[in-house]
C-alpha cells in the first residue's frame, strides 16, 4: 500500500482576548506536538512499547515483498519475535481469508472488466496479466481495483513474503497469531471506492508497470536504510502531479492510511494490555504524526525506537 495521509487541522473562534491567547497557545503547542511526532517517526522499524504495566511490546514496520534482503531478519528483530509471547499481523493468513479475498475480486453480478474499464484499458491489461499466469478470458470477471493490486506488486511467492515469513516462525514456536483486520476490512478499502476511482486506479497501475521494477528497488533499498519518510516520498512520487491523480491520492491516502492507522491503534491496544506482543504492520503505517506510533503515544503509551 503506497500512499501516506498528510494531516491537517484548524483552530476556530476567540470571543476574548484571554480566551483568543490560550487558544493560540494550545494551536502553537499542537504544531510543535505533530512537528516533533513526525521528525521522530520519520526513522526506524522496530520500536519498544510500553505503558499499563504490562511487559514491554515491540512494533515492528514490514514490506510486503518477498526479497531476501527484506525477509533475512535483523538480529534485533529476530530477537525480539523470539521473546514475544504473539505476533500481530495486519490481517490473516489462513486458508479461509485467502478464499474470502478471491471471492470478493471477481464480479458476480453479471458485470465485467471491459465493460466497466473499456475495451482500451482492458487490453492493455490483458497484455501485462498474460505474462503472470492471469489470460484474457479469465480477466475478464476482475474487478478494477483487484487487477490494479496485481499489477502493482512484483512476481512473487505469497509464501515468501516477510509477512508470511513472521507467521511461520512464530508459528513454529508455538506462538499465537493475531490479526488487526480482517481480510474484508482491507478488501473494503477499494471495494468502497466508486467505480470510476477503480478504473482510474487501474489505469495508473497500468500505465506505471514498467517503471515498477525500479521502483520496487528503491522502496526495498529505502527499507533497508530504515527510512520511513523516504518510503513516504517513492510513495508520493508514484501517482503523478495532475489534479484527477492528486485527488486520487487523497482519496488512497484517506481510506489505505489514515483511517486504518487510526483502527490499527485502537485494536493493537489490546495485545499491548497483555505484554509480549510483536506486531507487523506496514512500514507506511508507522510513519509521522498521524502514524501508528504517534497514536500509540497519543494514547499513554511510551514509545521507544530500538533499530
Amino acid at each position: 500500500m503506497r500512499n501516506l495521509a498528510v494531516a491537517a487541522f484548524a483552530v476556530l473562534g476567540r470571543p476574548s482576548r484571554a480566551a483568543a491567547a490560550l487558544a493560540l497557545l494550545a494551536a502553537l503547542s499542537g504544531v510543535a506536538l505533530q512537528l516533533h511526532a513526525a521528525e521522530r517517526y520519520e526513522r526506524g522499524l522496530l520500536w519498544r512499547i510500553e505503558g499499563d504495566g504490562a511487559p514491554a511490546s515491540h512494533v515492528f514496520g514490514t514490506v510486503h515483498l518477498a526479497d531476501p534482503r527484506v525477509t533475512r531478519l535483523p538480529p534485533a528483530v529476530a530477537r525480539e519475535l523470539d521473546q514475544a509471547r504473539s505476533l500481530t499481523l495486519e490481517s490473516g493468513l489462513d486458508p479461509a481469508g485467502i478464499l474470502a479475498l478471491a471471492g470478493l475480486m471477481v464480479f458476480n453480478d453479471g458485470r465485467d472488466l471491459p465493460a466497466v474499464a473499456g475495451d482500451d484499458l482492458f487490453n492493455r491489461a490483458a497484455k501485462l496479466t498474460a505474462g503472470l499466469g492471469l489470460p484474457e478470458p479469465i480477466l475478464r470477471v476482475f474487478k478494477p481495483w483487484a487487477v490494479a493490486m496485481l499489477l502493482s506488486v512484483p512476481p512473487q511467492d505469497p509464501t515468501s513474503v516477510l509477512d508470511y515469513v513472521l507467521a511461520r516462525l512464530a508459528a513454529e514456536k508455538g506462538k499465537p497469531v493475531y490479526e488487526l483486520e480482517s481480510m474484508e476490512e482491507q478488501v473494503s478499502v477499494f471495494e468502497g471506492m466508486s467505480q470510476e476511482d477503480q478504473v482510474a486506479l487501474l489505469r495508473q497501475a497500468v500505465d506505471e508497470y514498467e517503471r515498477l521494477p525500479r521502483q520496487i528497488s528503491r522502496v526495498v533499498d529505502t527499507y533497508l536504510a530504515r527510512d520511513l519518510a523516504g518510503l513516504w516520498r517513492i510513495s508520493q512520487e508514484s501517482r503523478g502531479g495532475g489534479s484527477e491523480e492528486r485527488r486520487l491520492n487523497e482519496v488512497l491516502m484517506r481510506r489505505l492510511l489514515h483511517e486504518r492507522n487510526i483502527r490499527m491503534a485502537e485494536r493493537a491496544e489490546a495485545r499491548l494490555r497483555e505484554g509480549g506482543a510483536f506486531i507487523a504492520v506496514g512500514a507506511l503505517h508507522l510513519y509521522g504524526s498521524g502514524g501508528v506510533l504517534a497514536l500509540l503515544e497519543q494514547r499513554g503509551w511510551r514509545v521507544t525506537r530500538i533499530y
